[in-house]
């Protein structure tokens, strides 16, 4: 290559890298726009009529050959593309939703555009459901400006997101996103965004306003009403002295037809205009010398009292963001009751007033700061949501801190973001807010992402030096269109430090943080004490870290270990040590240091700062934190246990004492349970039991120990593991399964249903086994092992069940059993529901009598299973003749298993076909009575053997199918309020179900050695089904 191109290649290359690294960051230049609008509003008819002169300097590098204009009301009706993404969104916004599909056609919103022209030559346009595409006869030249002339006719859409009328408190107009506005163009070109239901971005400029609509309206607007004294509605005696007051109903103003008033308002250095408008409204002003603001408030007579306080809090709040980020930059301040929450305007808030205190000041702090971050700093909300949204709810939390008089806490924003990445559904930060999967996924990221963002950039570049950067980022980029480039550049020149490495895991990449220490080694030496720690990066972000080491001498140490990338690192306390940089590409660390005296306590970000996955491997020693007798907490930091003693009584193995220890990780992470349970009759005695000397059971003593061991964590954020090692009454079952969650929603309760695969392995050592009948039921000395899938969903209209398994018999040869469960709540009220139960069950070979399926009742194995049951049962020799009590799972009639019954196989087989239509009523709001139910019933089934042996007695007819009906009440016991934080950590109470189910019909009273099919009969029934 000669050398004069290779030198021209060189430059060519050079000035596209620097025209590609200037591009990254905003433009030097930034459109600019001047609106003249004049606006004429029917009220009665929801009806509005306006013109717009629109002046729009072309100050870009580029020639515009067409125009693009935001026509936002066409949105609010059942065929636009908010309606259609609200059909298709697992998670749909309630404000919109069922509501945007259901508006008639004097409540939906449109623009309809009569007259569109440039420079007075009309203009061909093209209109696609919210955005207007025209273009322009005369091509707009850099540097050039143009005049747009709007003539246009809309209809105001009832109140459904954000803009409208009639909201939800009774405000007649909520108007922001009313007129046609000019989209944004910066260095990445035009933004004709269609309006689906997320942020905004405009053009900055100067609004003049003129409004016209009945006189009896109050208003609050962006920017200044010029025309005061002829107005007047409080806005003609503003004072710096005290707040002023306006009532309507005390200056006796009423609406009268025909009267109107025309509002005259501007506004500069603003890219949008929004007002609010109601004849109820009380106005309150106050001017504030200090800042040259004054602030305006607009509520409701219903809200007055609640509202109070605001006239302390906002001013309160302005001063605060102003000492904080930078002056406020305009001459008036409204907060405005109006529209579905807290939306953000230039000058003016849109908030619900209808709120708890402290639901009022949160909201009114979230959209004040917005003023700044939105407002004056003028990002993209559509693209990037977490700038405006995010540095939002950071200014939120510390606005709200500092006026409580409490420390800011930022560390429920990195929970948001970990427990949305352990459900598998978070988003990059840069995602676009309506391309979000989910509108969990643009909240948290948006929201608490940005939030944390901002709080984790302390961390990284320190506290103090973020706060100069956000104040440099405002003097820097106010009244203009940052993007992240520009908040990383403002961030690196304030700090010194590299941080592309920080921005891009943060905002570009869904990496979850998982940081590890352990201290390996400590010794003494004639220095001190040589201590060597151990990090690990087990997670995919890499971050600096921070280190609090406790000596055992009382005094702490912290540790900086810097990020290789960063090159620097932030400023430090002078007594901390400042350790070697941890590479990025090393996911393991050692460091050695030499401290006075041995290490009894070290802690890897002991200010819970970054959004750490496991904290539990943060600390060491490992953080258990162990309570008596308390619910389990929600603790990030350590593993919450709690203990208690147990005391219990069966019959055949006397009185028990023992000890329960729950535990809990949080987001149901590592969730254990043990218990271990003493029977001192059975171990003192070697097992003997006098009742029954003959009886010489193998290792006797072993039925006296009792025990549970159960551990269940998350292996991916649809699927659970679980291992579960148990032992109770004379009967060892060990289970492991796998547990997954079908549908990728199904975190937002659109799942498919669960998928169970698990092994089983039973094993009665001893004759001394639990039994609710006196009957055997298990083999001693016989091992079981089954493996079993389980398919089950559950929807708000019923459930459905389904169980193969297959494993061994009761003569040691392979069996399967199946079930088909399904329940259908065909009729749901509040008080009142109606349900048809219906099952099917059928095992081949041999099944393990603790297998057989029972009609009306549950097998015993499921008995066994439950606790609750087990426990009651076990108080008693044989408790269906004590209690006439039984475990109540299958559908099917109840009344065969009366303790008199002639024929207990009759109601028992290896196939069940049962039904049962239940009725439940829940008449009582009493605090002990609510968990009452009235109860009618119908049970219908029939049991037969397929085996052999049993067959040719008990086999299917269809003359042998039995029914019974009758009344009776239930009781959930868990669902008593005074009970709630002990079920918790009780096996026994928690879904402990009584059913007292009264038979007053049979259809064959002989079964059960009676001769009346009507007649009072009565069992009693403990619910261990779903």
């Amino acid at each position: 290559m000669p050398p004069a191109v290779r030198i021209a290649s060189v430059l060519l290359l050079w000035l596209l890298s620097a025209a590609f690294a200037a591009a990254q960051t905003s433009p030097d230049w930034q459109q600019r726009v001047r609106y003249e609008m004049d606006i004429r509003l029917d009220a009665a008819q929801h009806r509005m009529r306006g013109r717009s002169r629109i002046v729009y300097y072309n100050h870009s590098p580029d020639t515009l050959r067409h125009v693009f204009f935001h026509l936002y009301f066409n949105a609010f009706h059942p065929q636009s593309m908010m309606a259609e993404r609200n059909r298709h969104l697992p998670d749909p916004d309630r404000r919109v939703v069922p509501k945007i599909w259901r508006l008639g056609p004097d409540e939906q919103g449109f623009h309809r555009i009569t007259y569109l022209a440039q420079e007075g030559k009309p203009l061909t346009f093209r209109i696609t459901d919210t955005v207007l595409k025209a273009e322009l006869v005369r091509p707009l030249a850099p540097g050039d400006s143009t005049v747009f002339e709007i003539r246009f006719h809309s209809q105001v859409p009832l109140q459904t997101r954000r803009s409208g009328r009639d909201n939800a408190e009774g405000i007649d107009f909520s108007m922001s996103q009313w007129y046609p506005k000019i989209a944004a163009y910066d260095g990445r070109g035009w933004h004709p965004d269609p309006y689906i239901g997320r942020e905004f971005y405009g053009v900055f400029g100067t609004f003049d306003v003129r409004i016209t609509l009945p006189a009896c309206y109050t208003i609050g607007a962006t920017g200044v009403l010029l025309n005061a004294d002829e107005v007047g509605h409080g806005y003609d005696r503003i004072s710096s002295r005290g707040w002023t007051r306006f009532d309507p109903r005390e200056a006796g103003l009423h609406c009268t037809p025909g009267d109107s008033l025309t509002w005259h308002f501007r506004a500069e250095h603003v890219h949008d205009f929004a007002w609010a408008a109601d004849p109820d409204y009380i106005h309150e002003a106050w001017h504030d010398d200090s800042l040259g603001v004054t602030y305006h408030l607009l509520f409701q007579p219903d809200v007055a009292e609640r509202w109070q306080p605001m006239r302390q809090w906002v001013p309160w709040l302005i001063r605060y963001f102003s000492r904080r980020i930078g002056r406020y930059p305009y001459p008036q301040f409204t907060v405005a009751q109006a529209g579905d929450g807290g939306m953000e305007y230039p000058m003016i808030n849109f908030i619900t007033g209808r709120r708890s205190p402290f639901s009022l000041l949160g909201v009114t702090a979230h959209e004040a700061a917005h003023e700044w971050f939105y407002g004056v700093l003028a990002s993209n909300e559509n693209a990037y949501a977490w700038m405006d949204e995010g540095f939002t709810s950071w200014a939120t939390t510390e606005a709200v801190a500092h006026l409580l008089g409490q420390a800011p806490d930022h560390r429920d924003a990195a929970l948001s973001v970990v427990r949305l990445q352990q459900m598998g559904l978070f988003e990059r930060l840069n995602t676009p807010a309506d391309w979000f999967a989910s509108n969990v996924a643009y909240s948290v990221a948006a929201y608490p992402g940005g939030e944390m963002l901002l709080d984790l950039l302390g961390y990284v570049i320190s506290d103090s030096l973020r706060d100069v950067f956000l104040q440099v980022y405002f003097r820097t980029y106010g009244l203009r269109h940052p993007n992240p480039y520009d908040v990383e550049k403002v961030a690196e020149q304030v700090s010194g430090l590299r941080l592309d490495w920080f921005f891009e895991q943060l905002t570009n990449s869904t990496y979850t943080c998982d940081d590890a220490l352990e201290v390996a080694s400590q010794e003494r030496t004639p220095e001190g004490w040589r201590v060597t720690i151990r990090l690990h990066r087990r997670g995919s972000m890499f971050l600096p870290v921070d280190l609090r080491l406790t000596l055992a001498d009382g005094s702490t140490q912290w540790v900086h270990v810097p990020l290789g990338l960063a090159q620097g690192h932030k400023p430090v306390p002078p007594d901390w040590i400042v350790a070697e940089p941890w590479l990025w590409t090393f996911p393991r660390y050692t460091l050695t240091l030499t401290l006075p005296a041995r290490v009894v306590r070290a802690e890897l970000d002991p200010l819970q700062r970054t959004p750490d996955h496991n904290r539990l491997n943060n600390t060491w020693p490992f953080p258990l934190q162990l309570s008596f007798l308390q619910p389990l907490s929600f603790d990030p930091a350590a593993y919450r246990a709690t203990w208690r003693p147990l005391a219990a009584y069966a019959y055949d193995f006397g009185p028990g004492i023992g000890l329960q220890l729950r535990g809990r990780y949080f987001f149901d992470r590592h969730e254990m349970l043990l218990t271990l349970k003493l029977w001192p009759e059975v171990l003192l005695s070697n097992g003997r039991r006098p009742e029954r000397p003959w009886v010489r059971d193998r290792n006797a003593w072993w039925a006296g120990i009792d025990y549970t061991l159960r551990y269940s964590d998350r292996l991916a954020p649809r699927t659970r593991w679980h291992l579960q090692l148990e032992k109770h009454l004379g009967v060892l079952e060990n289970r492991i399964g796998l547990t997954h969650t079908l549908g990728r929603w199904a975190a937002l309760g659109h799942d498919y249903g669960t998928v169970t695969l698990e092994l089983t392995h039973q094993y009665t050592p001893g004759f001394r086994t639990f039994s609710f009948e006196n009957v055997p039921v298990w083999t001693p000395g016989m091992h079981l092992v089954w493996t079993g899938l389980r398919y089950r969903i559950e929807r708000p209209f019923g459930q459905l069940h389904a169980l193969l398994e297959t494993g061994e018999g009761e003569n040691g040869k392979g069996a399967t059993r199946g079930v088909l469960d399904l329940r259908w709540h065909f009729l749901r009220r509040p008080t009142l529901r109606a349900t048809l139960h219906g099952q099917v069950g059928w095992g081949d070979g041999q099944l393990p009598f603790s297998r057989v399926f029972r009609l009306g009742s549950a097998p015993v194995e499921a008995a066994w299973r439950h606790a609750g049951f087990r426990s009651v049962a076990a108080l008693f020799a044989d408790a269906r003749k004590s209690l006439h009590l039984i475990p109540l799972d299958a559908p099917g009639p109840v009344a065969y298993w009366n303790p008199d019954g002639r024929d207990p196989l009759r109601v028992q087989g290896n196939v069940l076909v049962a039904a049962s239509l239940q009725l439940q009523w829940t008449p009582f709001r009493a605090r002990l009575l609510r968990p009452l139910q009235m109860e009618g019933f119908f049970g219908i089934g029939q049991t037969w053997f397929t085996e052999p042996t049993l067959a040719s007695r008990y086999t299917f007819g269809w003359d042998r199918f039995l029914a019974d009906a009758g009344v009776g009440l239930g009781y959930n016991v868990s669902d008593l309020p005074g009970l709630r934080r002990w079920t918790a950590l009780s096996e026994l109470l928690q879904d402990l179900r009584l059913r007292l189910r009264v038979p007053l019909w049979v259809s064959d009273p002989d079964l059960i050695g009676e001769r009346d099919a009507l007649r009072f009969r009565w069992m009693l029934g403990i619910v261990v089904g779903p």
